[in-house]
């Protein structure tokens, strides 16, 4: 039902300087800038020109940003990072002067409100810093601290409509401000040998962080009402752009083991492993977040050839929002894939590889 356009437009420069000795450590320093312009439209499927029925009104944003990297190498072994961006973001769109969370089903297009011209500015800025550590057996350990700043995105801002896609009715929030994380992640991973990982931690709290809430009300067209009645079922689940602090902590984990020569290639297995619990200040739970994942599968490689098939398991989801979300059951997705790679004479218009593949996802075809 719906047809999004986004025309956009990037570009980005930077420069590495070269490495200076600061007498405490080698410092190679990296300066950028980058710069964007994005419109976006859902205009109604039924008649581009009406201010209804779409989920929202042409917009666009502009954005500008500048950063800068260091690298601080103390000894061979150990290392820091510094990094910093400061951006500038513009947006213009519209949104209805007011929409209410319930309005009556037979709604006159002037009862939400003329459409209101909205011209907003945000100065997101960033930091972090983090310190790598290489240890016996081929181990790195790094710990990382970051301070990031998230302007809203224009649908946050400006939605007003159906989304037939995620079966919700969407309403933006113009008055939405900055959101801002705080996080720490420590991590140790090994990338070379026979058994090759990464494990990671983190842990991370959010100020203003931005979701949908579900209302618990229903929608279909313009018209909103209640809770759902059985003798008059609407389509529509209503979800409003909302604003609360909330904590993320989570981890995961993938590894690879060569178990031998097979064929003249090396055949092994791997897994994989996630988890994220996710809540408001007020101890419940965030809403949709995926739920603990684990997996494994086989592989076998060599110069040119890589093969594999592994099967991921994702456990049932039982910490839902306390409004409009039910609990999600297990599904297990199988993905196989073959692919070939070879390297090529430089003189054909400059190519130096070519990779040819074939991957099939969810051949158990689960919903």
């Amino acid at each position: 039902r719906q047809t999004f356009t986004n025309k956009e437009q990037e570009g980005r420069v930077e420069v590495q300087l070269m490495p200076f000795n600061a007498r405490f450590a080698a410092v190679t320093t990296a300066l950028g800038l980058q710069a964007g312009h994005q419109e976006l439209t859902a205009s109604s499927p039924d008649d581009p020109t009406s201010p209804l029925n779409g989920l929202f009104n042409p917009n666009k944003n502009d954005r500008i940003a500048g950063y800068v990297f260091n690298e601080l190498k103390f000894t061979d072994t150990t290392k820091a990072q510094i990094a910093g961006r400061i951006e500038r973001v513009n947006l213009t769109g519209t949104t209805p002067a007011f929409v209410p969370e319930l309005f009556d089903l037979n709604v006159n297009p002037g009862d939400v409100g003329p459409a209101t011209a909205r011209n907003l500015h945000f100065t997101p800025k960033s930091a972090s810093i983090g310190l790598i550590q290489d240890l016996p057996w081929g181990l790195v350990a790094s710990i990382t601290g970051q301070y990031v700043e998230r302007a809203p995105r224009p649908a946050e801002l400006f939605s007003r409509g159906p989304h037939e896609a995620t079966v919700t009715f969407d309403i933006g929030n113009p008055n939405l401000g900055i959101e801002t994380a705080k996080s720490i992640e420590i991590g140790l991973r090994r990338a070379t040998g026979p058994f090759r990982f990464e494990a990671t931690a983190y842990y991370t709290k959010f100020n203003g962080f931005i979701y949908r809430r579900l209302t618990g009300n229903t929608c279909e067209d313009v018209a909103c009402v209640g809770p759902a009645d059985p003798a008059f079922p609407l389509e529509l689940n209503q979800a409003i752009y909302s604003q609360r602090d909330a904590t993320f902590r989570g981890g995961e984990f993938q590894s690879q083991l060569d178990i031998g020569p097979l064929n003249g290639g090396i055949w092994g297995i791997e897994n994989q492993f996630d988890v994220v619990r996710a809540t408001f200040n007020d101890g419940t739970s965030v809403p949709r977040i995926p739920p603990v994942r684990v997996g494994g599968g086989l592989f076998w490689r060599d110069t040119n050839w890589l093969t594999r098939i592994n099967l991921l398991h994702a456990f049932a989801q039982n910490d839902i929002a306390p409004v409009g979300e039910t609990p999600t059951a297990g599904y297990n997705l199988l993905k196989a894939e073959i692919s070939y790679k070879t390297k090529l004479d430089s003189s054909w218009f400059g190519a130096r590889e070519m990779m040819v593949g074939l991957v099939g996802n969810n051949l158990l075809n689960e919903n």
